[in-house]
């Protein structure tokens, strides 16, 4: 691979690293979160995996992602976020195939729900953030330095649906010059989604978000709509499966997901 396009390729993995703002799922494959939380003493695993595929001006960009979601509850109201990502990155052009990949940063929250209860009408949470640059960034695997947010959720929930909404805020200083040259420090977002189980242990999920376009360049929002379904194989077992559409042309063309979680 030639300097000049190992800088582009570089900066490829950077950008769908930067384009991926989302704040923590609570019900994957919803990318926004919910005011629930696990209770006290217990705890979640969830295992994603996302595939995202963009095809412009020739140039076919594709991106893997398996995570690992830790979630414990330090007292009922209050859960610890522990997220540990995987990048592969892919890139075709005129028949040419480039690939990168390795560990992304990982990201703490904690999520506090302030006011409200489980199943009981109107809640409110609060979740910042803040995430460590233990991804490469020389390769576009991580920020370089610590990136700090936090996330106002409101949610309405009732025995069989949910509605929530997300207002997010992300602030990055990046580590490479070339970085905070090209991308935006402040990013904000604001989410809307909804769960309803028609069917007992089958639940239908859908949102639509809104996100700041990182590139400097560009002042078109990074907008989408996401649609699944989570199974409820057990009581402490979900199954997942999720389709995310972009609406604006700076967005990901569409990205396939999927997830195990487990509780106990």
């Amino acid at each position: 691979m030639s300097s000049k396009t190992s800088l582009s390729f570089v900066a490829l993995c950077s950008a769908i690293l930067l384009f991926r703002v989302e704040p923590a799922f609570g019900a994957h494959p919803l990318l926004s979160d919910d005011t629930i939380t696990q209770g006290k003493g217990k705890t979640q695993i969830e295992m994603s995996y996302q595939y995202d595929s963009n095809n412009e001006d020739g140039i076919k960009k594709e991106a893997s992602r398996p995570k690992v979601q830790l979630t414990y509850g330090l007292l009922d109201p209050l859960d610890v976020i522990l997220e540990i990502p995987y990048l592969f990155v892919q890139q075709t052009q005129g028949g040419v195939t480039t690939s990168n990949d390795g560990v992304g940063d990982i990201t703490l929250s904690l999520k506090w729900r302030f006011y409200g209860e489980k199943e009981k009408g109107l809640q409110f949470a609060i979740k910042p953030s803040i995430t460590f640059p233990t991804g490469d960034e020389a390769k576009g695997m991580g920020f370089g330095r610590e990136a700090y947010g936090v996330t106002f959720i409101s949610s309405f929930e009732r025995k069989e649906w949910i509605t929530s909404v997300n207002l997010s805020y992300l602030y990055n200083q990046y580590g490479l010059q070339s970085d905070r040259d090209d991308y935006r420090q402040d990013i904000w977002s604001a989410y809307l989604s909804g769960q309803y189980e028609p069917i007992e242990k089958v639940w239908l999920v859908g949102e639509v978000g809104v996100l700041s376009n990182p590139d400097v360049s560009s002042d078109t929002p990074l907008a989408y709509i996401n649609v699944g379904v989570i199974y409820e194989l057990t009581k402490s077992v979900d199954l997942d499966i999720g389709y995310k559409y972009g609406l604006t042309k700076p967005a990901v063309d569409y990205t396939i997901s999927g997830a195990v979680t487990v509780r106990f």
